[in-house]
Order: structure tokens, then sequence, then C-alpha cells
């Protein structure tokens, strides 16, 4: 192979490599306008954000039915922290396959401690530890206890986990939700207790958060009965369920702003066309236009 192609092989590469990064930039645009454009009404109704912003994640034609009403809900205040917990169940879907999941939705955030540590957007850095009945098989094992980082909404004072429950089946059954406890970090390295929820029907705990005991911290309503949607309502019926919330825009809504690809595809075409002229075609065609203007002179 000459050295001409294997240049033209690679520049080949690197046009394509340049055309999945475009196209990754165009889908984010796409995301982050999206959920922009539409903040007032996220932020009016946890049900029409936790839609949103599920279809949005995944970007993929994927909708979302939710239960119109919570599992659990709780407002927490003291004189330095709050913080509303709200739990729902979901179905996200796409053409005939569908699955159960579950959001966890945390709102009016307040964390006032000198030493919380924040990341680069100033926003704290809470997290998730959500310990179950059993073993779970999921990443480098078998265990009954993870920790993850809460996708942050707006600002600050607003968090979001969703959890497929489909990755909660075991041989011996669902995994039951046993505590759920909210973490913030702190600049010495130690995770402080914000809230700790707690199942009463598995397990005894004595509450060690920020916040009163009177609060009713149980989740035993978060059953493998009560988290299954399609099993209660089945997928075909689930938009005309009252107790389903579910907006029939919100999905058309984000595929209109497909025009990003358009937008940045054309850009990148419109740099792309004439470096790719000036490297492989110029010569030629000066070339032939030369010999052309010799051959009509020597006529």
């Amino acid at each position: 192979m000459s050295t001409q192609w294997i240049w033209r092989i690679i520049y080949i590469i690197f046009i394509g490599a340049i055309t999945f990064i475009v196209a990754s930039f165009s889908e984010a645009s796409k995301v982050v306008t999206f959920l922009a454009d539409r903040e007032d009404i996220f932020m009016e109704d946890d049900r029409a954000l936790i839609q949103g912003t599920v279809i949005a994640n995944n970007h993929d034609g994927t909708d979302t039915y939710i239960l119109a009403e919570p599992l659990y809900q709780m407002l927490f205040e003291s004189e330095t922290q709050s913080i509303q917990i709200s739990i729902y169940p979901l179905v996200e879907f796409k053409g005939s396959k569908a699955h159960n999941s579950m959001a966890i939705l945390l709102n009016d955030i307040e964390i006032n401690d000198d030493q919380a540590k924040k990341d680069d957007n100033d926003y704290h850095i809470i997290k998730a530890e959500i310990s179950f009945d059993r073993n779970l098989s999921l990443g480098d094992g078998n265990k009954s206890m993870f920790i993850e980082t809460m996708t942050p909404l707006y600002d600050d004072h607003g968090r979001m986990m969703v959890i497929n429950q489909e990755l909660l089946k075991t041989s011996t059954g669902q995994a039951a939700f046993e505590m759920i406890t909210i973490h913030y970090e702190r600049e010495d390295g130690i995770n402080s207790t914000l809230i700790n929820l707690s199942n009463g029907s598995l397990i005894d705990v004595i509450p060690n958060d920020v916040f009163d005991a009177s609060y009713d911290r149980d989740i035993q309503a978060l059953t493998d009965e009560n988290l299954d949607i399609l099993a209660q309502f089945g997928l075909s019926n689930l938009s005309q369920q009252d107790d389903i919330y579910y907006n029939d825009a919100l999905l058309s809504e984000l595929q209109s702003y497909n025009r990003f690809y358009f937008i940045y595809i054309a850009i990148e075409i419109a740099i792309v066309l004439p470096i790719t002229y000036f490297l492989f075609f110029h010569k030629y065609i000066r070339r032939r236009l030369r010999e052309k203007k010799l051959h009509s002179e020597n006529n």
C-alpha cells in the first residue's frame, strides 16, 4: 500500500472520530437545552421532573410512566439542615419492552456545615447508601450494600437517583430495600449522615442523623408488590390509569431538539469539505486545468 493511501485512511479515521464527537456534543446540547427550557414546568411537579429527566438521560426513545403518589415522602427540617425525600415507582418503556424502576428524589436540600465538601460546580457531594436484605451480583462481586453519588438537578437543592428494579432480581427472589441513607462528603474525608431511612418490617434502627426522632423514617411501603407497576396495571393500560402520571408530549418534545444534529453536522461539513478539497483534490484539479489549457493552446 502506498504512503498516499495510508494518509487517506488516517484522514478518514480522523473524520470519523470528529463526526462521533460532533454527534455526542449534539446529543448533549439537545438534552441540556430540553431540560433548561422546561425548568419552570419540572420544578413545579416532581413527577414531570422525573419523567423529563429519565427520558432525557436515556435519550434513546425510552418513555416513562410514574405512580401519581409517592410511596414515601417526608420533609425533614432542623435549625441547620433540611431535606425532602420522595420515592416514586415508575416504568421505563421503549416499544414493546418495559421494566420497573424506582426514583429517589431529593428536594429542598439545605446543608449548613463549614466543613462540607463541594465539587467544581460548587455543589455539595451527596451520596446514597442503599442496603438490601440479600446479596446482589453487580459489578465486581456479590454484596448487599452500595454507595452511589446522586445526580444534581437544576441547582444544589435537588438530587435524583433511578434504580432499575430488574437489577434487584436474585435466585432467591427480589431484593428488598433494607436501608436508604443519605450522606454528604466533608473536607476531612468523612461522610456525614444527613438522613437515614429503614424498613421497619426487616430491621430495627435507632435514627442517628441530624433530625428529630419524631419524623417518620419507615420505608416498609417499598414492597415488591408496590414497586411492581407493570404487575399492577399492565403496560397497555398504564396511560389510562388515574393512579399513573404520564405526559405524552415530553418524548416528542425532546425529539424535536434533533435539530442540533443538523446544525452541528452542517458546521462540520462546512469546515471539513474545504480542508478535504485542498488536501486531496485541489492539486489534481489545477493540474487538469493546466493540461486542458496547454492542450487548447497547442490546438
